[in-house]
C-alpha cells in the first residue's frame, strides 16, 4: 500500500535549532515508509519565495522521491506577473501557504489573487488551519469555484468547522493527521468520503509513523485505508 506525504519540508527552521535539513528529510520519509513527499523549501518561507521555489526544484531534480510544491509570501507578491501560471509549467504540483509563520490573516485580498491564479493553473493549495476558528471558513468564501483547497494542520477544536467546509466545498480536501481523537479517520470517512482525506506528516519536523499508524488501526475499509495514505493525494495532484 503506497504512502504519500503531502506536508514537508526542508531547509532551515529559524525559530528553533532543529535538523530539518534535506537529508533529515529524506531519512523521515523512510522511517515513515513514505514513497514520496510533497516539500517545499524553507528559504521560500522565511526569506525570498522565488529563491526557495528555485531550491525546492533542484533537490527535486535530485530526489526524485521528493514531489516539488511552492510557496508565495503575499506580503512580495506586488507584480503583474501570474506566477502560479509559471509555477505550474516548471512542474510544481501544489502551492502551500504559511500564514501562521508570515503573521498575516487570509481574508487578505493578494490571497483572494493567489487562490484566483492557482485555480487558473490548476495548483491545488494548502491551507493550514491549525486551532484558529475562522480559517476553513474564511478559505471556503475566498477561494473561487474549481480552487482546490487542502485544509491542512487541522486540530480538533476546528475539525466541526473544516468539515463544515468541505462539506459546502466539494474542491476541499482536508489532511488528517492532527485530528487526533477516537474513530476522527472512520468519522471523517463516514461524512465526506476517503478520497477527500490525505496523510500529512510535517515531515521532519514531526515523525508521521504516528499517524500512519493511526490510519492503519482505524476501523476503515483496505479501500478507504489507500486513499487516505496515498491514493487520494495521487488523484489531487493529478497523478504521482
Amino acid at each position: 500500500m503506497r504512502i504519500l506525504d503531502s506536508h514537508c519540508v526542508f531547509g532551515r527552521w529559524p525559530q528553533e535549532p532543529r535538523d530539518v535539513s534535506l537529508e533529515a528529510l529524506l531519512e523521515s520519509l523512510r522511517k515513515t515508509g513514505a514513497e514520496r513527499g510533497v516539500a517545499v523549501s524553507l528559504r521560500g518561507v522565511f526569506y525570498d519565495h522565488d529563491e526557495g521555489n528555485a531550491e525546492t526544484l533542484r533537490a527535486c531534480r535530485e530526489h526524485p522521491e521528493i514531489v516539488p510544491a511552492a510557496t508565495i509570501l503575499p506580503a512580495a507578491y506586488s507584480g503583474v506577473e501570474d506566477l502560479p501560471a509559471r509555477l505550474a509549467r516548471e512542474g510544481f504540483r501544489m502551492v502551500r501557504l504559511f500564514p501562521d509563520v508570515q503573521n498575516w490573516a487570509l481574508e487578505n485580498v493578494v490571497v483572494e489573487r493567489i487562490l484566483a491564479e492557482c485555480a487558473g493553473a490548476g495548483l491545488p493549495v494548502a491551507i493550514p488551519v491549525g486551532k484558529r476558528a475562522g480559517v476553513a471558513s474564511a478559505a471556503a468564501r475566498l477561494a473561487p469555484a474549481g480552487c482546490r483547497v487542502l485544509l491542512s494542520d487541522v486540530y480538533y477544536p476546528v475539525l466541526a468547522e473544516s468539515l463544515e467546509a468541505l462539506r459546502r466545498r466539494e474542491d476541499f480536501c482536508l489532511e488528517v493527521t492532527r485530528t487526533c481523537m477516537p474513530f476522527a479517520v472512520e468519522l471523517l470517512c463516514r461524512d465526506v468520503g476517503a478520497s477527500r482525506l490525505v496523510f500529512g506528516s510535517r515531515s521532519p519536523l514531526e515523525c508521521g509513523r504516528g499517524a500512519v499508524e493511526m490510519i492503519d488501526e482505524a476501523g476503515i475499509s483496505p479501500e478507504e485505508r489507500a486513499a487516505v495514505l496515498g491514493g487520494s493525494l495521487s488523484m489531487l495532484l493529478g497523478g504521482i
